[in-house]
């Protein structure tokens, strides 16, 4: 039962790690906003809700109830790890890629929104369902 509340989490994990194994030849030049940063902004994203989707994954499950207990936590820890495995994976491992710490700052902020996220649409929900 773990497994199944955690297939769209682990989904999402995969098109992350298929995003960042793209060789850097496959990756546009964008140095006209290179003054923005954009990478940095889809690394939050794809991070919170890899965090998101860890949450309501741990939250939904009754497999493993020390996951109940501290979901946010975990899913931070473990979007966090995940995006520095993948760092280090760019650096080491695929062609015309480096791995990137800023990047890295980015994917555990981007898993500490990924709990704002949550608790923004479990109130939401609450709300709904008392309406």
């Amino acid at each position: 039962m773990l497994f199944k509340k955690l297939i769209p989490a682990i989904l999402w994990a995969l098109f992350i790690l298929a995003l960042c194994a793209l060789p850097g030849a496959a990756i546009p030049d964008l140095t006209f906003l290179d003054w923005l940063k954009p990478d940095k902004i889809v690394h939050l994203f794809l991070f919170s809700f890899l965090a998101f989707l860890l949450i309501k994954g741990f939250t939904e499950q009754i497999a493993a109830p020390f996951l109940n207990d501290y979901p946010k936590l975990i899913s931070v820890l473990i979007a966090s790890i995940y995006g520095v495995l993948v760092e280090i994976l760019q650096e080491y491992c695929i062609s015309g890629r480096h791995g990137d710490v800023y990047d890295s700052m980015a994917d555990a902020l981007g898993a500490i929104t990924g709990v704002w996220l949550f608790n923004y649409w479990k109130k939401r929900k609450l709300a709904k369902s008392h309406s």
